[in-house]
């Protein structure tokens, strides 16, 4: 029954991973890799990560135009997906550390917010540092700008990006532990409290 109960979590990962990511969702294409690394156990994480990985490629193949982002995607791949495995990982383990050192405070924003906006920030920022790295250092030919006029392309999306999981994945994340209680998943969800976290 758990595995089964897995699987279709998994499915559904999946599912709204190529939907967030769809051309049109732009600036939410990171909303589902945060929300399960800042609700579920570092498996799921790590699968969510892959998930990103995997979707930003087959789009990119799919969808993508003249952008330099597309191009470098397309011309290396292992740069739209090395960035998002590392980014997946980072933003977990900074959300344990975040639910260690806040969880079980008296006020709610603190306790229950906070972690998974550290998810989100830790998320957000490595993966567009390390694409943006990646493409200037390692793809130079991709550009078909000056390194600082791309970064500075980059720079308003990026902040409107952080905004916007800042913003969603807090309360997506609380709805998903309250979603999934007496579903048999209850121990894939990480807890809040900080002694709880602690033996994660």
């Amino acid at each position: 029954m758990k595995k089964t109960l897995l699987i279709v979590l998994y499915a559904i990962i999946l599912a709204l991973t190529f939907v967030a990511f769809a051309p049109f969702f732009v600036v939410t294409f990171f909303v589902p890799l945060i929300a399960v690394c800042a609700t579920f156990r570092f498996r799921t994480g790590i699968f969510a990560a892959v998930c990103a990985a995997a979707v930003s490629v087959i789009y990119t193949y799919s969808f993508g135009g003249g952008h330099t982002v597309a191009a470098a995607f397309q011309m290396a791949p292992w740069v739209a997906i090395i960035p998002r495995l590392i980014a997946g990982a980072a933003a977990w383990w900074a959300g344990r550390g975040a639910r260690k050192l806040f969880g079980g405070r008296k006020n709610r924003f603190v306790s229950k917010v906070l972690p998974v906006s550290v998810v989100a920030t830790t998320a957000s920022l490595l993966n567009t540092v390390l694409v943006v790295g990646s493409i200037i250092l390692l793809v130079p030919q991709a550009l078909n700008e000056t390194p600082g006029a791309f970064v500075v392309s980059i720079l308003g999306f990026a902040v409107i990006e952080l905004i916007v999981n800042n913003v969603i994945c807090p309360p997506l994340s609380l709805a998903i532990r309250r979603g999934l209680k007496g579903t048999g998943l209850e121990k894939e969800i990480v807890p809040l409290c900080d002694m709880a976290a602690a033996k994660e």
